[in-house]
């Protein structure tokens, strides 16, 4: 697993460090190989994502447009990406519930979608990624 600097200055810029930030997020997107995965772009966030210090909705609208656009670029949907408050963040429930869902219900050829999460340290400590399936089983790859 790659991921670029222009996906890491677009996590830094929006990680939660301070007590009003709120949650930021976005999608991934790059290229997926057999053997390696390549994160090249980080959308997000957007006006009209619902954000507050303990959540992030994004509008999927939004985010459907941005997949047929980098699509047509010739670049894969690769997952999601938000940020937490907390050093050294971790999945909540609600978000494996919420990549789980994406993957069982998109028409894809992927083998899942990448999870990221985006704490307030540095990575590679402040940046959860894992590889989701649809099926409970996920491969960190931090």
């Amino acid at each position: 697993m790659q991921v670029e600097a222009g996906p890491l200055s677009v996590f830094a810029a929006h990680r939660q460090t301070r007590l009003f930030h709120r949650e930021a997020g976005g999608q991934l997107f790059g290229r997926a190989g057999r053997k390696r995965w390549k994160v090249t772009h980080a959308t997000g966030p957007n006006r009209r994502d619902r954000r507050c210090r303990l959540r992030f909705v994004p509008d999927r609208g939004r985010e459907q447009r941005e997949i047929a656009a980098f699509y047509a670029r010739g670049l894969d949907y690769l997952g999601d990406w938000h940020t937490h408050p907390e050093n050294t963040p971790s999945p909540s429930p609600r978000d494996l519930a919420s990549i789980e869902d994406i993957v069982r219900r998109s028409a894809h050829e992927m083998p899942g979608f990448l999870l990221c999460i985006v704490g307030r340290d540095e990575p590679p400590d402040g940046l959860w990624l894992s590889l989701h399936r649809g099926s409970g089983q996920d491969l960190r790859a931090r």
